[in-house]
Protein backbone atom coordinates (compact mmCIF):
# COMPACT_ATOMS: atom_id res chain seq x y z
CA UNK A 1 0.00 0.00 0.00
CA UNK A 2 1.46 3.35 -1.07
CA UNK A 3 0.73 5.69 1.83
CA UNK A 4 -0.04 9.39 1.60
CA UNK A 5 2.44 11.34 3.72
CA UNK A 6 0.73 12.72 6.80
CA UNK A 7 2.37 16.13 6.52
CA UNK A 8 0.59 16.85 3.24
CA UNK A 9 -2.64 14.91 3.70
CA UNK A 10 -4.58 17.99 4.68
CA UNK A 11 -3.14 20.34 2.11
CA UNK A 12 -5.95 21.41 -0.19
CA UNK A 13 -4.54 24.56 -1.77
CA UNK A 14 -5.78 25.03 -5.30
CA UNK A 15 -3.59 25.95 -8.22
CA UNK A 16 -4.83 27.67 -11.33
CA UNK A 17 -6.39 24.92 -13.49
CA UNK A 18 -4.50 24.09 -16.63
CA UNK A 19 -6.45 25.08 -19.75
CA UNK A 20 -5.76 23.44 -23.09
CA UNK A 21 -4.86 25.91 -25.81
CA UNK A 22 -4.91 25.65 -29.56
CA UNK A 23 -1.63 25.69 -31.43
CA UNK A 24 -0.56 29.26 -32.28
CA UNK A 25 -0.64 30.50 -35.85
CA UNK A 26 3.16 30.59 -35.84
CA UNK A 27 5.51 28.65 -33.55
CA UNK A 28 7.67 30.53 -31.03
CA UNK A 29 11.00 31.84 -32.24
CA UNK A 30 14.29 30.81 -30.71
CA UNK A 31 14.57 34.28 -29.14
CA UNK A 32 11.12 33.96 -27.56
CA UNK A 33 11.99 30.55 -26.15
CA UNK A 34 15.35 31.72 -24.82
CA UNK A 35 13.63 34.61 -23.04
CA UNK A 36 11.83 32.01 -20.90
CA UNK A 37 15.00 30.16 -19.92
CA UNK A 38 16.11 30.08 -16.30
CA UNK A 39 19.68 30.11 -17.58
CA UNK A 40 20.09 31.17 -21.19
CA UNK A 41 21.96 29.15 -23.78
CA UNK A 42 25.34 30.16 -25.15
CA UNK A 43 24.20 30.45 -28.75
CA UNK A 44 24.28 27.00 -30.30
CA UNK A 45 27.32 25.97 -28.25
CA UNK A 46 25.86 25.14 -24.82
CA UNK A 47 22.14 24.72 -24.17
CA UNK A 48 21.13 26.48 -20.99
CA UNK A 49 18.55 25.46 -18.37
CA UNK A 50 14.87 26.02 -18.91
CA UNK A 51 13.79 25.34 -15.31
CA UNK A 52 16.32 26.81 -12.87
CA UNK A 53 13.88 26.57 -9.96
CA UNK A 54 12.73 22.96 -9.97
CA UNK A 55 16.11 21.58 -11.05
CA UNK A 56 19.62 22.03 -9.66
CA UNK A 57 21.92 24.34 -11.57
CA UNK A 58 25.14 24.53 -9.54
CA UNK A 59 27.63 21.86 -8.51
CA UNK A 60 26.91 22.49 -4.82
CA UNK A 61 23.17 22.04 -5.33
CA UNK A 62 23.68 18.86 -7.35
CA UNK A 63 26.04 17.31 -4.82
CA UNK A 64 23.54 18.00 -2.03
CA UNK A 65 20.48 16.72 -3.89
CA UNK A 66 22.06 13.55 -5.27
CA UNK A 67 23.81 12.63 -2.01
CA UNK A 68 20.65 13.23 0.02
CA UNK A 69 18.46 11.19 -2.33
CA UNK A 70 20.96 8.33 -2.52
CA UNK A 71 21.37 8.32 1.25
CA UNK A 72 17.64 8.00 1.79
CA UNK A 73 17.27 5.26 -0.83
CA UNK A 74 20.56 3.38 -0.39
CA UNK A 75 19.16 0.36 1.47
CA UNK A 76 16.50 -0.24 -1.20
CA UNK A 77 19.00 0.23 -4.04
CA UNK A 78 21.49 -2.21 -2.49
CA UNK A 79 18.74 -4.77 -1.88
CA UNK A 80 17.74 -4.54 -5.52
CA UNK A 81 21.38 -4.88 -6.59
CA UNK A 82 21.59 -8.14 -4.66
CA UNK A 83 18.32 -9.37 -6.14
CA UNK A 84 19.36 -8.62 -9.73
CA UNK A 85 23.09 -9.31 -9.43
CA UNK A 86 24.11 -5.76 -10.31
CA UNK A 87 27.39 -4.14 -9.40
CA UNK A 88 29.22 -0.91 -10.18
CA UNK A 89 30.30 -2.11 -13.61
CA UNK A 90 27.19 -4.02 -14.61
CA UNK A 91 24.09 -1.91 -14.24
CA UNK A 92 20.95 -1.30 -16.26
CA UNK A 93 21.12 -1.04 -20.04
CA UNK A 94 18.41 1.61 -19.85
CA UNK A 95 15.21 2.56 -18.16
CA UNK A 96 12.41 5.02 -17.45
CA UNK A 97 13.12 7.99 -15.17
CA UNK A 98 11.00 10.89 -13.85
CA UNK A 99 11.62 14.52 -14.75
CA UNK A 100 9.67 16.49 -12.15
CA UNK A 101 11.04 18.88 -9.52
CA UNK A 102 14.07 17.45 -7.76
CA UNK A 103 12.70 18.23 -4.30
CA UNK A 104 9.67 16.05 -5.08
CA UNK A 105 11.08 13.29 -7.27
CA UNK A 106 14.83 12.83 -6.67
CA UNK A 107 14.33 9.66 -4.61
CA UNK A 108 12.71 7.99 -7.60
CA UNK A 109 15.38 9.23 -10.05
CA UNK A 110 18.29 7.62 -8.23
CA UNK A 111 16.93 4.07 -8.37
CA UNK A 112 17.67 4.14 -12.09
CA UNK A 113 20.43 6.72 -12.50
CA UNK A 114 22.67 5.22 -9.80
CA UNK A 115 22.82 2.00 -11.82
CA UNK A 116 23.46 3.36 -15.31
CA UNK A 117 27.01 2.16 -15.98
CA UNK A 118 27.47 3.64 -19.47
CA UNK A 119 28.76 7.19 -19.73
CA UNK A 120 27.17 7.62 -23.18
CA UNK A 121 23.36 7.92 -22.95
CA UNK A 122 20.61 8.30 -25.52
CA UNK A 123 18.08 10.46 -23.66
CA UNK A 124 14.53 10.10 -24.98
CA UNK A 125 12.44 13.04 -23.85
CA UNK A 126 8.81 14.05 -23.75
CA UNK A 127 7.96 16.94 -26.07
CA UNK A 128 5.34 18.72 -23.99
CA UNK A 129 5.19 21.66 -26.39
CA UNK A 130 4.81 19.73 -29.65
CA UNK A 131 1.47 21.44 -30.25
CA UNK A 132 3.25 24.82 -30.51
CA UNK A 133 4.94 23.52 -33.65
CA UNK A 134 2.02 21.30 -34.71
CA UNK A 135 4.59 18.52 -34.87
CA UNK A 136 3.99 14.81 -35.18
CA UNK A 137 5.47 11.59 -36.58
CA UNK A 138 9.15 12.63 -36.43
CA UNK A 139 11.99 12.55 -33.92
CA UNK A 140 13.55 15.84 -32.81
CA UNK A 141 17.35 16.12 -32.57
CA UNK A 142 19.32 19.21 -31.53
CA UNK A 143 22.48 20.80 -32.89
CA UNK A 144 23.99 22.05 -29.63
CA UNK A 145 27.56 21.03 -28.93
CA UNK A 146 26.83 20.58 -25.21
CA UNK A 147 24.17 21.03 -22.54
CA UNK A 148 24.59 22.76 -19.20
CA UNK A 149 25.62 20.38 -16.43
CA UNK A 150 26.24 21.26 -12.76
CA UNK A 151 29.89 20.19 -12.87
CA UNK A 152 30.71 21.15 -16.46
CA UNK A 153 28.95 21.26 -19.83
CA UNK A 154 27.72 17.82 -20.90
CA UNK A 155 28.93 17.19 -24.46
CA UNK A 156 26.53 15.95 -27.10
CA UNK A 157 28.13 12.77 -28.36
CA UNK A 158 29.43 12.91 -31.96
CA UNK A 159 27.50 9.71 -32.62
CA UNK A 160 24.48 11.96 -33.08
CA UNK A 161 25.71 12.97 -36.52
CA UNK A 162 26.40 9.36 -37.46
CA UNK A 163 22.86 8.44 -36.40
CA UNK A 164 21.02 11.15 -38.34
CA UNK A 165 23.12 10.40 -41.43
CA UNK A 166 21.58 6.92 -41.47
CA UNK A 167 17.96 7.97 -40.96
CA UNK A 168 15.45 8.83 -43.62
CA UNK A 169 15.14 12.66 -43.83
CA UNK A 170 11.40 12.31 -43.28
CA UNK A 171 11.96 10.65 -39.90
CA UNK A 172 13.46 13.57 -38.01
CA UNK A 173 13.94 17.30 -37.65
CA UNK A 174 16.86 19.16 -36.09
CA UNK A 175 15.77 22.18 -34.08
CA UNK A 176 17.41 23.92 -31.13
CA UNK A 177 14.36 26.06 -30.35
CA UNK A 178 12.29 22.94 -29.78
CA UNK A 179 14.88 21.45 -27.45
CA UNK A 180 15.27 24.75 -25.62
CA UNK A 181 11.50 24.85 -24.99
CA UNK A 182 11.51 21.39 -23.33
CA UNK A 183 12.60 20.49 -19.76
CA UNK A 184 12.17 16.70 -19.75
CA UNK A 185 15.80 15.88 -20.62
CA UNK A 186 17.67 18.54 -18.64
CA UNK A 187 16.08 17.27 -15.41
CA UNK A 188 17.93 13.93 -15.58
CA UNK A 189 21.39 15.24 -16.50
CA UNK A 190 22.62 16.09 -12.97
CA UNK A 191 21.88 12.57 -11.71
CA UNK A 192 23.75 10.96 -14.60
CA UNK A 193 26.64 13.41 -14.47
CA UNK A 194 27.05 12.84 -10.72
CA UNK A 195 28.43 9.38 -11.50
CA UNK A 196 29.93 10.09 -14.93
CA UNK A 197 31.78 13.39 -15.15
CA UNK A 198 32.67 12.36 -18.72
CA UNK A 199 28.99 11.91 -19.60
CA UNK A 200 27.97 12.43 -23.23
CA UNK A 201 24.41 12.41 -24.49
CA UNK A 202 22.22 12.14 -27.57
CA UNK A 203 19.02 14.09 -26.80
CA UNK A 204 15.87 13.10 -28.71
CA UNK A 205 12.31 14.43 -28.27
CA UNK A 206 9.22 12.42 -29.25
CA UNK A 207 6.08 14.36 -30.28
CA UNK A 208 2.65 12.98 -31.18
CA UNK A 209 2.65 9.70 -33.13
CA UNK A 210 0.57 6.56 -33.50
CA UNK A 211 1.96 3.25 -32.28
CA UNK A 212 2.64 2.12 -35.84
CA UNK A 213 4.70 5.24 -36.46
CA UNK A 214 6.54 5.00 -33.13
CA UNK A 215 7.34 1.36 -33.79
CA UNK A 216 8.66 2.20 -37.26
CA UNK A 217 10.85 5.02 -35.91
CA UNK A 218 12.19 2.81 -33.12
CA UNK A 219 13.08 0.11 -35.62
CA UNK A 220 14.79 2.61 -37.94
CA UNK A 221 16.76 4.27 -35.15
CA UNK A 222 17.76 0.97 -33.55
CA UNK A 223 19.01 -0.32 -36.92
CA UNK A 224 21.18 2.77 -37.33
CA UNK A 225 22.49 2.57 -33.77
CA UNK A 226 23.14 -1.17 -33.90
CA UNK A 227 25.24 -0.84 -37.04
CA UNK A 228 27.24 2.02 -35.51
CA UNK A 229 27.78 0.05 -32.30
CA UNK A 230 28.97 -2.98 -34.24
CA UNK A 231 31.45 -0.85 -36.19
CA UNK A 232 32.84 0.66 -32.98
CA UNK A 233 32.77 -2.42 -30.79
CA UNK A 234 30.28 -0.88 -28.35
CA UNK A 235 28.23 -3.00 -25.97
CA UNK A 236 24.76 -1.94 -24.82
CA UNK A 237 24.88 -1.11 -21.14
CA UNK A 238 28.67 -0.78 -21.06
CA UNK A 239 29.24 1.82 -23.78
CA UNK A 240 25.75 3.17 -24.38
CA UNK A 241 22.46 3.20 -22.47
CA UNK A 242 18.94 4.41 -23.30
CA UNK A 243 17.11 6.47 -20.66
CA UNK A 244 13.50 7.50 -21.23
CA UNK A 245 12.00 10.53 -19.51
CA UNK A 246 8.45 10.41 -18.14
CA UNK A 247 6.40 11.46 -15.16
CA UNK A 248 3.38 9.30 -14.45
CA UNK A 249 -0.18 10.43 -13.70
CA UNK A 250 -0.99 14.10 -13.11
CA UNK A 251 -3.97 13.79 -10.83
CA UNK A 252 -6.63 16.13 -9.49
CA UNK A 253 -9.20 18.66 -10.60
CA UNK A 254 -6.38 21.09 -11.37
CA UNK A 255 -5.45 18.71 -14.21
CA UNK A 256 -9.08 18.04 -15.12
CA UNK A 257 -8.43 14.43 -14.12
CA UNK A 258 -10.04 13.20 -10.90
CA UNK A 259 -12.11 10.12 -11.83
CA UNK A 260 -11.86 8.71 -8.29
CA UNK A 261 -12.47 12.01 -6.49
CA UNK A 262 -9.96 14.14 -4.61
CA UNK A 263 -9.61 12.63 -1.15
CA UNK A 264 -7.13 10.19 0.42
CA UNK A 265 -9.03 7.14 -0.81
CA UNK A 266 -9.02 8.56 -4.36
CA UNK A 267 -5.29 9.15 -4.08
CA UNK A 268 -4.69 5.51 -3.23
CA UNK A 269 -6.86 4.28 -6.10
CA UNK A 270 -4.97 6.46 -8.57
CA UNK A 271 -1.61 5.24 -7.22
CA UNK A 272 -2.73 1.62 -7.49
CA UNK A 273 -3.77 2.22 -11.10
CA UNK A 274 -0.38 3.79 -11.94
CA UNK A 275 1.56 0.92 -10.38
CA UNK A 276 -0.60 -1.60 -12.22
CA UNK A 277 0.11 0.16 -15.53
CA UNK A 278 3.83 -0.02 -14.87
CA UNK A 279 3.78 -3.70 -13.91
CA UNK A 280 1.42 -4.71 -16.72
CA UNK A 281 3.21 -2.86 -19.54
CA UNK A 282 6.82 -2.17 -18.52
CA UNK A 283 7.93 -4.90 -16.11
CA UNK A 284 9.08 -8.24 -17.51
CA UNK A 285 10.35 -8.88 -21.05
CA UNK A 286 9.98 -5.96 -23.46
CA UNK A 287 6.88 -6.73 -25.50
CA UNK A 288 5.73 -4.48 -28.39
CA UNK A 289 2.10 -5.53 -27.93
CA UNK A 290 2.16 -4.41 -24.31
CA UNK A 291 3.80 -1.12 -25.30
CA UNK A 292 1.12 -0.51 -27.92
CA UNK A 293 -1.52 -1.27 -25.31
CA UNK A 294 0.10 1.26 -22.96
CA UNK A 295 0.03 4.00 -25.57
CA UNK A 296 -3.63 3.41 -26.31
CA UNK A 297 -4.44 3.36 -22.62
CA UNK A 298 -2.96 6.85 -22.42
CA UNK A 299 -4.22 8.36 -25.70
CA UNK A 300 -7.13 7.87 -28.07
CA UNK A 301 -6.38 5.30 -30.76
CA UNK A 302 -8.16 7.29 -33.46
CA UNK A 303 -6.68 10.65 -32.50
CA UNK A 304 -3.45 10.48 -30.51
CA UNK A 305 -3.68 14.17 -29.66
CA UNK A 306 -6.60 13.33 -27.38
CA UNK A 307 -5.29 12.23 -23.98
CA UNK A 308 -7.18 9.61 -22.00
CA UNK A 309 -4.85 9.54 -19.00
CA UNK A 310 -2.38 12.36 -18.29
CA UNK A 311 1.02 10.68 -18.20
CA UNK A 312 3.85 12.80 -19.64
CA UNK A 313 5.43 9.85 -21.44
CA UNK A 314 2.49 8.94 -23.64
CA UNK A 315 4.84 8.71 -26.62
CA UNK A 316 8.36 8.78 -25.17
CA UNK A 317 7.86 5.60 -23.12
CA UNK A 318 6.39 3.31 -25.80
CA UNK A 319 8.97 4.59 -28.30
CA UNK A 320 11.94 4.56 -25.93
CA UNK A 321 11.31 1.10 -24.49
CA UNK A 322 10.68 -0.29 -27.98
CA UNK A 323 13.96 1.32 -29.09
CA UNK A 324 15.80 -0.32 -26.20
CA UNK A 325 14.22 -3.71 -26.94
CA UNK A 326 15.02 -3.50 -30.65
CA UNK A 327 18.57 -2.37 -29.97
CA UNK A 328 19.17 -5.23 -27.53
CA UNK A 329 17.91 -7.77 -30.03
CA UNK A 330 19.95 -6.32 -32.90
CA UNK A 331 23.15 -6.22 -30.84
CA UNK A 332 22.73 -9.82 -29.76
CA UNK A 333 21.97 -9.53 -26.05
CA UNK A 334 18.41 -10.79 -26.22
CA UNK A 335 15.10 -9.36 -25.05
CA UNK A 336 15.59 -6.93 -22.14
CA UNK A 337 13.83 -7.55 -18.85
CA UNK A 338 12.07 -4.66 -17.11
CA UNK A 339 12.21 -4.25 -13.33
CA UNK A 340 9.77 -2.00 -11.47
CA UNK A 341 12.18 -0.11 -9.18
CA UNK A 342 10.28 2.67 -7.43
CA UNK A 343 6.98 4.48 -7.49
CA UNK A 344 6.46 7.72 -5.61
CA UNK A 345 4.33 10.83 -5.82
CA UNK A 346 4.72 14.46 -4.89
CA UNK A 347 2.64 13.58 -1.81
CA UNK A 348 4.16 10.26 -0.75
CA UNK A 349 7.18 11.64 1.10
CA UNK A 350 8.24 15.03 2.48
CA UNK A 351 10.24 17.25 0.17
CA UNK A 352 13.88 16.20 -0.08
CA UNK A 353 15.63 17.46 3.10
CA UNK A 354 18.45 19.39 1.46
CA UNK A 355 20.50 22.11 3.11
CA UNK A 356 19.30 25.66 3.55
CA UNK A 357 22.19 26.77 1.35
CA UNK A 358 20.79 24.69 -1.53
CA UNK A 359 17.39 26.28 -1.09
CA UNK A 360 18.87 29.76 -0.76
CA UNK A 361 20.74 29.16 -4.03
CA UNK A 362 17.38 28.93 -5.79
CA UNK A 363 16.17 25.33 -5.70
CA UNK A 364 12.45 25.12 -5.07
CA UNK A 365 9.22 23.74 -6.46
CA UNK A 366 7.37 24.89 -9.54
CA UNK A 367 3.87 23.72 -8.62
CA UNK A 368 1.84 22.90 -5.51
CA UNK A 369 1.35 19.38 -4.25
CA UNK A 370 -1.96 18.50 -2.64
CA UNK A 371 -4.94 16.24 -3.20
CA UNK A 372 -6.14 18.53 -5.98
CA UNK A 373 -2.78 18.60 -7.72
CA UNK A 374 -0.21 15.82 -7.46
CA UNK A 375 2.11 13.92 -9.81
CA UNK A 376 3.29 10.30 -9.91
CA UNK A 377 6.91 9.23 -10.46
CA UNK A 378 7.98 5.94 -11.94
CA UNK A 379 11.43 4.35 -12.13
CA UNK A 380 11.97 1.22 -14.23
CA UNK A 381 15.30 -0.40 -15.03
CA UNK A 382 16.08 -2.88 -17.83
CA UNK A 383 18.69 -5.63 -17.72
CA UNK A 384 20.11 -7.58 -20.65
CA UNK A 385 18.27 -10.69 -21.77
CA UNK A 386 19.56 -14.21 -21.32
Amino acid sequence: MHQLHAAVLGSLLLAVPAVAADAPATPPTRAEVEAEMGRRSEGDLVRGVRDATGFVVTREQAEDVVATAVGLERAAIVARDDELGLDAGHGFIGGVCPHDDHLYAARAYVHLTERISASRVVLVGVFHAARLWDLEDVLVFDRFQAWHGPWAPVAVDPVREAIVARLDPGSFVVDNAMHTREHSIEAILPFLQANHRDLTIVPILVPYASWDRLSFLADELSTALASIMAERGWVLGRDLAVVVSSDAVHYGPDFDHDPFGADAAAYQRAVDRDEALARDHLAGPVDPERLAALEYTLVDRDNVRVYKLPWCGRFSVPFGVKLLGDLAEKTGIGTPEGHFLRYATSLSEPQLPVSQATLDAGLGTTAPSNLHHWVGYLSVGYTAGD
